[in-house]
């Protein structure tokens, strides 16, 4: 899981975000600049895995992110 406590987004942002160079307005002062790549390409390789990803968000909480994998997919440790 990774959460952080930044502006957030609605439901309608949470499904731009996940399109392909999908970017959600983050208002004046953000100062970084992405291409609107990451969860989409973090989406393919969790189908990959035959995982899936879980977005909760709301506008001034932030946001989590939480990743699923089968069981048949992790490696324990001895």
């Amino acid at each position: 899981m990774v959460s952080d406590t930044g502006v957030g987004m609605t439901p309608d942002g949470v499904t731009k975000a996940l399109e392909a160079f999908g970017q959600v307005n983050r208002g004046a002062n953000h100062a970084h600049e992405g291409t609107g790549l990451g969860l989409p390409i973090t989406i393919a390789l969790m189908e990959l895995h035959d995982g899936a990803l879980d977005i909760e968000s709301a506008p001034g909480a932030g946001t989590r992110v939480t990743l699923r994998f089968p069981a048949e997919r992790s490696i324990t440790s001895p």
